[in-house]
């Protein structure tokens, strides 16, 4: 489009899903936890939905966020053509997620909030943020996450001390904190 709005080329690509719509779901909120409670937290500020990852190379040459709500796909990378190093701290959330979230608040001002939709097969499970089993009222910290139907997990989070790490798959209990 030119600055008169007159479009000057279009584009119709052809487009093959490769991902179910459960996966491309559960991956989505995967990606919205990196936002919420993870390096991308600058993201929030954006006070709508938003999944995204951070990245930084080893030597700190290269620094990204790649980010998306259910309208906008916005890639940012940072770094210096010559690949020297950019210098300590500059990740991916230091370096990049700032530039993404300042476009992301131009693009989408004036914008409704949508959210993320969830397809029939997944199930939104309250689970033990450390164990990733089921909350129990032993659970410290606790979150949602998707999950395929039939893949969330069925087994509640142990009392602090009863298991080994590595071995709560093996434990069974209910919600009393019994061991079954």
């Amino acid at each position: 489009v030119d600055r008169n709005g007159k479009i000057l080329e279009e584009s119709h690509p052809l487009f093959t899903e490769s991902l179910s719509p459960e996966t491309t779901a559960v991956m989505t909120d995967l990606l919205q936890a990196v936002v919420k409670e993870g390096t991308g937290w600058r993201i929030k500020a954006l006070k709508r939905p938003v999944a995204g990852k951070t990245g930084t190379t080893d030597d700190l040459r290269d620094a990204w966020f790649l980010g998306f709500t259910p309208s906008v796909v916005t890639g940012v990378w940072v770094g210096y053509d010559d690949r020297r190093p950019m210098g300590k701290g500059e990740t991916g959330s230091r370096a990049a997620s700032p530039i993404f979230l300042y476009f992301m608040r131009e693009i989408l001002k004036g914008k409704p909030i949508v959210p993320f939709e969830h397809p029939e097969g997944v199930v939104i499970t309250k689970i033990d943020a450390k164990t990733g089993l089921l909350a129990s009222p032993f659970s410290e910290k606790t979150c949602f996450q998707a999950f395929k139907k039939g893949t969330e997990p069925t087994l509640y989070s142990p009392k602090p001390g009863q298991a080994k790490p590595g071995e709560f798959f093996q434990l069974d209990m209910d919600l009393s904190g019994k061991a079954r």
